[in-house]
């Protein structure tokens, strides 16, 4: 039984995060509207940097994560098959820090900016809570 439930709980970390991606790909251009002025504006090269990187279309940013959600897809289904594996729960340990530092970032452009960036909501509230979950779950 345990077994089951560790799988399950992986996969669904796979749906977890698209829930973010698709608040960030639904908020983008809203966002990225409404702060327009308010980021370039701003002398600081940094707010500059994360307005070049939120500074696109939906489109756009749903391509990008097209490869998050494959890469994503391939390191979990490579976990599932091999859950013993110490090498492999060492890459998806790894990964589950790696989207960590991800939300620690959301967090991050937000203060910076001093409004909100895209898929900060859901990094917070939903990401940030099960990966702590699963990375306790792991080890």
């Amino acid at each position: 039984m345990y077994q089951i439930e560790v799988y399950n709980a992986i996969w669904l970390f796979v749906v977890i995060f698209m829930l973010h991606d698709f608040e960030e790909i639904i908020a983008v251009e809203k966002w990225a509207k409404r702060t327009e002025s308010r980021i370039t504006d701003n002398s600081k090269w940094i707010s500059k940097k994360i307005w070049q990187f939120w500074n696109v279309n939906s489109y756009s940013f749903a391509k990008r994560d097209v490869y998050i959600f494959l890469t994503m897809s391939i390191i979990t289904f490579i976990k599932i098959q091999n859950v013993e594996s110490l090498i492999i729960s060492i890459l998806y340990l790894s990964f589950l820090l790696f989207v960590l530092i991800h939300n620690v970032f959301h967090v991050l452009q937000t203060l910076i900016l001093k409004t909100y960036t895209p898929g900060l909501y859901t990094a917070i509230f939903l990401v940030t809570p099960y990966t702590i979950y699963l990375l306790v779950l792991l080890t």
